[in-house]
């Protein structure tokens, strides 16, 4: 199978150092958790004091799963066990001697590699987007196999912690584990990005702040401040990418000039939406202008000065 040359060609890596596995499976966390909010209506996902666990998880990829069955006949089944059985034989191959069945985290992070290789298969091309895009690239790019756990105290023979965190932060944290061609782990953890969202979300409706009475980022900060999360936490950086853009992105909170809101009316919507209209106006006119200097300058008709015309036809 093609799928399976491209799986024989990756090798686990012996090192460490500068590994993206951390954001990539932040990544992969928070995207499995808003397809299945988007696109089953959980009830338990719109819970304001939502908190990340394992079962949640596995809840959510089955309401996946659930919702995009894929049917296959006998032929079909034999098929694929045997396509996952030589996974299983390639990876232990990989590991080479580093392989031990008695290591329980290594046999979970097998097993969790290759669910989430499979899934993207078998998924990635159905959906209309991909959650285990950004999983996937801890095993082909950073060359990792990898697991995760809800219970710091699960992995608190390797994880490293933090001496100074607040018992918010503490309380939203999710180790995880990759494991390479070596006898030890990559060990780091995330925050439940999720349940920051979701936190950020009752902040803005507990305080008010609507289109009439936005909030700047600088404050935006002072409030995850305020309740003990320090820059060593969550830097201002990952408030604003992790948090903050993500969930304008996804039109949960809106925005103009004078800050950010929460959209809980339709003239919320409006406000976010003219301000976003402004600056697509903005967006046009500059193009425009390229396009125009294109032709004074360099006498050039080239298409590829007018993406910007042909996109909006």
């Amino acid at each position: 199978m093609e799928q399976l040359n491209i799986f024989e060609d990756i090798s686990l890596t012996n090192s460490y150092n500068k590994l993206s596995y951390r954001n990539d499976f932040n990544n992969h966390i928070v995207s499995v958790l808003d397809f299945a909010l988007e696109n089953t209506g959980s009830e338990v996902l719109k819970n304001k004091d939502l908190k990340f666990s394992k079962g949640l998880y596995w809840e959510c990829l089955n309401s996946i799963y659930e919702n995009n069955p894929i049917i296959r006949n006998e032929e079909e089944k034999e098929q694929n066990r045997l396509f996952e059985q030589s996974l299983y034989l390639n990876i232990i191959t990989k590991l080479d001697g580093y392989f031990d069945e008695d290591d329980d985290l290594l046999l979970e992070s097998i097993d969790f590699t290759i669910s989430n290789y499979t899934d993207d298969l078998n998924y990635g091309q159905r959906l209309d987007f991909n959650p285990w895009s950004y999983s996937n690239k801890i095993f082909t790019e950073d060359n990792l196999l990898y697991t995760f756990t809800d219970n710091k105290d699960e992995y608190k023979h390797l994880l490293k912690h933090k001496k100074k965190e607040s018992e918010l932060s503490k309380y939203l944290t999710i180790g995880v584990l990759g494991k390479g061609q070596r006898k030890d782990y990559a060990q780091s953890y995330i925050k439940d990005i999720y349940a920051l969202r979701t936190l950020f979300l009752n902040l803005l409706e507990e305080n008010k702040h609507d289109s009439d009475n936005p909030i700047k980022f600088y404050n935006i900060i002072k409030q995850f401040r305020d309740l003990g999360i320090s820059k060593t936490d969550l830097t201002d950086g990952n408030i604003k990418y992790w948090i903050v853009k993500p969930l304008k992105n996804s039109v949960k909170i809106g925005s103009n000039k004078n800050g950010y809101f929460a959209i809980l009316t339709e003239a919320d919507l409006y406000e976010s939406y003219k301000s976003h209209y402004s600056n697509f106006i903005g967006f046009h006119k500059t193009l425009e202008k390229h396009k125009k200097h294109s032709i004074s300058t360099f006498l050039s008709l080239d298409e590829k000065f007018n993406k910007h015309n042909n996109f909006l036809k």
